[in-house]
């Protein structure tokens, strides 16, 4: 602010608290000369000091400026008052008397013209809404639907980009068995292959009855921010509820991106830590 209103701003050199002008401020103008803040002993002014005394001299340029522009603006002349003279007569322009046979040609070529078809009616706009986080508000090129044991191939590949994560596909295969008999379910999202999935089961436990978690939810990085996540969550939830659950809890890898901020827009709240050991043979 100082700079752009043509001044200086001083800070004090202490790096101690409490030692002489510790934390002042002062002001110059372009030449030097003291404007605020400086004594004899030191700088004395705060930055709150500094910052209403700058706020206050643009107040007064403007104030300034808009004046000196009102003065210069000549005055506006008033426009003259006509006088209320009576309307002049319209002046219409003179037909010219029809040729003798124009009327009878005119009316022939309208009974010989075919006739016109009735215009059909405007075609109605299809507002396609874009998914939540997508760039253009296109109808998706991705599709949802229940995975089968045949992407269990696709799904070892995806399952690449968590840290950690090496399954092979038979592994998936007898996982996604699994599921089903757990009332629990997986869906994918599909374009030329599985670009997506999100899994979720229904756990019953002693103080919360039943309880939803979505065990796995995770979209192929190039085809992040397109709203797939979201529409994968929809089926799983819904199915949770259906389920007889009460609430649901998310597992969010804290080694994807934005995935605890991608819940936390949802309404989700982190409640806990997990701690993870593995077991034994």
């Amino acid at each position: 602010m100082a700079e752009h209103r043509g001044m200086k701003l001083l800070r004090s050199r202490k790096r101690k608290p409490g030692v002489g002008d510790f934390g002042k401020f002062g002001l110059t103008d372009a030449k030097g000369e003291a404007l605020l803040g400086i004594g004899e002993s030191g700088l004395t002014a705060t930055a709150q000091e500094v910052e209403a005394y700058l706020r206050g001299r643009a107040l007064g340029t403007w104030k300034l400026s808009a004046e000196t522009t009102s003065r210069a603006q000549p005055a506006k002349k008033k426009d003259p008052v006509e006088p209320r003279d009576e309307p002049s007569p319209v002046r219409r322009r003179a037909q010219r008397p029809a040729r003798a046979g124009a009327t009878e040609t005119k009316a022939r070529r309208r009974a010989e013209a075919p006739p016109k078809s009735p215009r059909s009616p405007a075609a109605p706009v299809l507002r396609i809404v874009a998914k939540e986080g997508s760039k253009a508000a296109s109808a998706p090129n991705w599709h949802i639907r229940p995975a089968i044991v045949a992407d269990a191939a696709a799904l070892a590949v995806l399952l690449r980009q968590i840290a950690g994560a090496r399954i092979e596909r038979g592994d998936i295969a007898a996982n996604i068995a699994s599921l089903k008999r757990t009332k629990g379910g997986l869906v994918v999202a599909e374009r030329d292959g599985v670009i997506g999935c999100c899994a979720w089961v229904v756990m019953p436990t002693i103080h919360r009855g039943l309880l939803g978690r979505l065990t796995l939810l995770l979209v192929d990085k190039r085809h992040r921010r397109s709203g797939i996540a979201s529409a994968m969550m929809e089926p799983a939830l819904e199915a949770l509820a259906s389920a007889g659950c009460g609430a649901v809890e998310a597992m969010s890898d804290i080694m994807i991106d934005n995935a605890h901020n991608f819940f936390r827009k949802r309404g989700y709240d982190q409640k806990s830590y997990r701690f993870v050991r593995a077991l034994a043979d």
